[in-house]
């Protein structure tokens, strides 16, 4: 389904969708299993109550009269309108770059523009059933506190929320799921009741197995008004215990509420993005995984899910995962990325850096996802934050810290060349990050991110100082002399086994590497001519392969790859990198152009739920949802960025 999540870093989120109602809730530490609920409206209470849903009896036996407010929907990450020509309500959650307090924040706003009067309900969602309760509170802002007399800490949804206004009225309990002629329903006669002013101070729930209460908090309106959902789920569940960043400033839903709403005109800010058009939307829109999939312990250490579902792996590094996120995280909150990229080395395994920090965990980290054999792009990746990092900050200090650690993985992966050429042998086993293809022997991709690793490697050593043995530069001259020797006058194929197999498909991929060297301003991996043919091969086989987007692989004719899945399939974080290489180095019609045709496609299926892989032929989501990788998007900002930069002579 079509949604937008509304919530803030690390808080979990709501998902409001076109007809305004709302699904997939993870504001109680469930990020992997999301909660649908009932109960929740907005209405306007005139002679009779008037929803401001398409169709708020969808789930009533018998509706009551009521009338219906078509409006239109509006989004555009992290804010949502719905609005018809005598209102508009704006749903959002505060998103402050730099401010990492405010955009942690677990609220959601409702701010309402119009005249009349005006109500919200929603359900409490607090704990099991049996023991909820709400209770009316009045004080400087008034509204309902949820609560459970019965949850454990050891729950999920152990905690509380909060809805409420400045002087609003009060309807803290109603039992909303009730018995129908044919089995439940939901009961929404009581908004008739709030027309005449209806108050009442809260109840708590019997126990009795499907009864279900709800609050609505309602006020006049003559210009605009807010209204906030707090919650604080202070909980230590077994699959979150690590507490959230916002417990380090309050210490109630209410608590949380009052700080929002104090603070209201300077929390509703819009986000300023400095692009137009289609790639402001894309940036925007494709930054929800901020909400969607990401932790913020309390002692501030961030984490992304790989997905939330199928491979609930907490930032995964590969092929512009973690990796690519972290570019734009790095322009929004920096520090974040700093501390986890310096934690990943606390689980580096002589030498071998982990693909990610654990399954719904971020202390047992899992060493490639596949056992057969190590993966050879991990360490390769890591290596190049590092040296992002301190490209960004300028702090040696912290590239003092991690240097060891650095001549550590490369000398790991120089281990894992046992054939002598000087590249980490690809052994087929699903052993990088196209952990569903075969790469056997020499791989361009695996290749390429080692050579680019390496120049960051010495690029290291000479800004500290640092001598380093002369095997090292033997060593790159021999992976450049293979990763050379795959080049076909066109492009570096896929892969190659001495003598016994060649892949000579056009993966683009290939030149992975260079994309960082560009990046971050390092020697180029091959010669500059071969990287530019290189990218004008990828542009007229693997972009014209597709109606849809970037093929990863497509064969010398320029037919797609089928060989397998991830073959025949885009990957649109890769996608986004390729064009902004091709940006750097003067492409930018053919890197913009295979852009714009991607977020288009992932515009068209759903940007606020972007898979890991689309299929080149029928231009269908066929990975994995609320995808790491979504935010690559912001390569195409930052390579422009960069671009203008060199062209004023800077960076």
């Amino acid at each position: 389904m079509l949604s937008i999540p509304i919530g803030s870093i690390g808080t979990g989120k709501m998902n409001f969708t076109p007809d305004f109602t709302i699904t997939d809730i993870t504001v109680l530490n469930n990020w992997a299993n999301p909660l649908d609920i009932r109960g929740f409206h907005v209405v306007r209470l005139d002679d009779q109550p008037i929803f401001l849903q398409n169709n708020p009896g969808e789930r009533i036996e018998e509706p009551p009269k009521y009338i219906t407010k078509k409006v239109k929907f509006d989004a555009l990450f992290p804010r949502v309108t719905y609005s018809s020509p005598d209102f508009s309500v704006e749903v959002f959650s505060p998103l402050i770059p730099g401010n990492l307090k405010d955009s942690s924040l677990p609220v959601i706003f409702f701010k309402i523009k119009g005249e009349g009067k005006f109500a919200i309900s929603f359900p409490n969602i607090i704990g099991r059933r049996y023991g909820r309760a709400n209770f009316s509170w009045k004080g400087q802002i008034n509204g309902v506190e949820y609560k459970n007399l019965r949850s454990l800490q050891s729950d999920p949804a152990y905690g509380e929320m909060f809805l409420g206004c400045e002087n609003c009225k009060v309807y803290a309990f109603h039992p909303y799921y009730i018995p129908g002629k044919k089995g439940m329903t939901e009961d929404i006669s009581v908004f008739n009741k709030l027309i005449e002013g209806e108050e009442n101070s809260g109840g708590e729930i019997f126990p009795y197995a499907r009864e279900e209460i709800m609050g609505i908090v309602y006020t006049d309106i003559i210009k605009e008004k807010y209204f906030v959902l707090s919650w604080y789920t202070n909980g230590r569940p077994y699959n979150y215990p690590y507490g959230h960043y916002y417990e380090n400033f309050f210490h109630s839903a209410i608590d949380v509420a009052k700080y929002a709403l104090n603070n209201v005109k300077r929390l509703d800010v819009d986000w300023n993005v400095e692009e137009e058009g289609w790639l402001k939307e894309a940036i925007r829109n494709s930054s929800y995984i901020l909400t969607s999939n990401t932790w913020l312990t309390k002692d501030g250490r961030l984490a992304m899910y790989e997905t939330p579902f199928v491979a609930p792996l907490m930032n995964t590094i590969g092929s512009f995962t973690w990796d690519g996120a972290s570019f734009a995280l790095l322009k929004l909150f920096p520090d974040l990325v700093l501390k986890m990229d310096e934690y990943f080395a606390n689980f580096i395994r002589e030498g071998e850096v982990p693909h990610d920090l654990g399954e719904e965990s971020i202390e047992d980290p899992i060493y490639g996802a596949s056992y057969i054999s190590p993966w050879t792009d991990l360490a390769s990746t890591w290596i190049l934050m590092i040296y992002r990092d301190y490209l960004f900050t300028g702090d040696t200090n912290f590239l003092m810290r991690l240097f060891d650690k650095v001549k550590e993985a490369i000398d790991w992966l120089i281990s894992l060349d046992r054939d002598g050429d000087g590249v980490p042998d690809s052994k087929g086993g699903f052993d990088n990050s196209y952990d569903g293809t075969h790469m056997y022997g020499t791989s361009s991709y695996v290749a390429s991110m080692f050579l680019c690793s390496m120049n960051a490697f010495f690029s290291m050593a000479n800004i500290l100082g640092k001598e380093i043995d002369k095997k090292y530069r033997e060593v790159y001259e021999k992976a450049s002399y293979s990763m050379n020797s795959l080049w076909n006058g066109k492009y570096f194929i896929n892969s190659r086994r001495g003598n016994e197999e060649e892949n000579s498909s056009c993966i683009n991929s290939q030149i992975a590497g260079q994309i960082w060297c560009q990046l971050l301003s390092l020697p180029p991996i091959v010669e500059e001519e071969k990287i530019d043919k290189a990218l004008r091969s990828i542009y007229e086989l693997n972009y014209r392969s597709s109606n849809f987007c970037l093929t990863n692989s497509t064969l010398p004719d320029g037919k797609i790859d089928l060989s397998t899945g991830q073959m025949r399939s885009c990957w649109p974080r890769v996608s986004f990198a390729v064009s902004a290489l091709m940006i750097l180095r003067g492409m930018d019609s053919e890197g913009m152009e295979i852009a714009k045709r991607e977020w288009d496609t992932i515009r068209s299926l759903n940007p606020w739920n972007q898979s890991s892989r689309i299929d080149a032929i029928d231009g269908k989501y066929v990975g994995l949802m609320s995808y790491i990788g979504s935010m690559n998007v912001w390569l195409i900002h930052i390579a422009r960025e960069i671009r203008e930069k060199r062209k004023d002579g800077g960076l």
